[in-house]
């Protein structure tokens, strides 16, 4: 086996005639080999100078390291996403273990390519994963990356680099009820519970999770306020119930017929409970309760177009973007414009009466159709 050194790494010829390029870790004191063989001493020359190039300005890899498979850093990911939400955790799993590891999972990550993930998200597209799927997915992907990237296991993210376009989203017009139609809503529940839950959802404009996690001591009808602190899930059976969707604490001030209707009910306990006291599952409600009142109604509406109302109904009546946003518990208020600020049908119409109202308080000579001054000087 012919071996020649210099003044920094060596290169060995092995007897198949590929040469191998080692160097001296400055961490470890000890000798690693290049990830591969090369084709010829020249080549191993060149990798080598690269590494010494790359050490010198502090953006070497760990070259053994990254044989090691995708697969070693997921645990380390799970682990640093156990505050997270039940639902949030149980989708980031199923996204590493139903679409992620089968792919990358046992490939080394020095060899994952930004053309391997174009691939790969061609190939998710051909399945018909949704596009909400395919963003979640690539998120726990680039992020389990990142990881290899900051212990500089691998030089760029290879999620960061792909260049196929996702598919668009596809925009679907919501619904935005009247208070006519909320009404009509909740009269087709046959249950009392369930027509305060509508006009609370209406009216209120907190999350269906928030509503049924409500507990009467957070509730305070005197003052007409109720603190919004915690929400509950069902996910796959499992009941689970935390903080808000934000995070945060707020407080909600309540519409005088709605603070009637619930001064009825006030009890102890869940202020929307179970028939044995326990949280409502919202998937079994949403089947046996809401579905069949709103075909009753005859609306296609789902228990969350009734925030998008509440946020309609508040800009309406006069609100700015920034109360709804606080209203609602939004982060930020572009969130509120985007996504709930809805215009409810008939609105058009009612804004061009305004305008006529406008109009109609201008004097003569500004109303449409009166002769412009120019006009009147050139007639006879």
């Amino acid at each position: 086996m012919a071996r020649s050194r210099r003044s920094w790494g060596s290169v060995r010829k092995f007897p198949s005639g590929r040469y191998q390029a080692r160097y001296l870790d400055p961490d470890t004191r000890r000798m690693v080999p290049a990830p591969e063989t090369f084709a010829s001493k020249t080549a191993a020359d060149r990798w080598l100078a690269k590494k010494r190039a790359e050490i010198d300005a502090g953006t070497a890899v760990d070259d053994r390291a990254g044989n090691r498979p995708l697969s070693d850093w997921w645990p380390l990911y799970e682990r640093s996403i156990q505050s997270a939400k039940f639902r949030t955790k149980a989708g980031y799993s199923a996204a590493w273990r139903l679409r992620i590891a089968p792919r990358f999972g046992s490939t080394p990550v020095r060899r994952i390519k930004p053309s391997d993930v174009d691939g790969w998200i061609s190939d998710m597209i051909d399945a018909g994963v949704s596009r909400s799927q395919l963003i979640e997915t690539l998120g726990v992907a680039r992020r389990v990356l990142d990881l290899a990237l900051r212990d500089k296991v691998i030089t760029t993210n290879p999620c960061a680099l792909r260049s196929v376009t996702l598919p668009k989203q596809q925009q679907k017009e919501r619904a935005v009820l009247s208070p006519v139609e909320v009404e009509r809503l909740a009269s087709a529940m046959k249950e009392e519970r369930d027509r305060m839950l509508v006009r609370l959802l209406a009216y209120s404009g907190v999350r269906i999770g928030e509503a049924l996690a409500l507990r009467w001591s957070a509730v305070d009808l005197d003052r007409k306020v109720m603190t919004i602190r915690e929400s509950v899930e069902d996910h796959s059976g499992t009941i689970w119930v935390g903080p808000t969707k934000t995070y945060a604490t707020r407080t909600v001030t309540l519409p005088n017929a709605l603070v009637d209707q619930m001064r009825m009910r006030s009890s102890t306990g869940l202020v929307f409970p179970n028939r044995k006291g326990g949280y409502l599952r919202y998937g079994n409600w949403r089947r046996d309760v809401w579905d069949p009142a709103a075909k009753a109604a005859g609306l296609e509406v789902l228990p969350h177009d009734l925030r998008g109302t509440c946020a309609s109904l508040l800009i309406d009546a006069g609100a700015s973007v920034k109360d709804v946003q606080l209203h609602l518990g939004h982060r930020d208020t572009q969130t509120t414009l985007n996504i709930y600020a809805r215009v409810r049908p008939g609105r058009s119409v009612d804004l061009a009466n305004r305008l006529d109202a406008l109009i109609a308080e201008a004097s003569p000579p500004a109303i449409i159709g009166c002769p412009h001054p120019r006009e009147r000087q050139t007639r006879p």
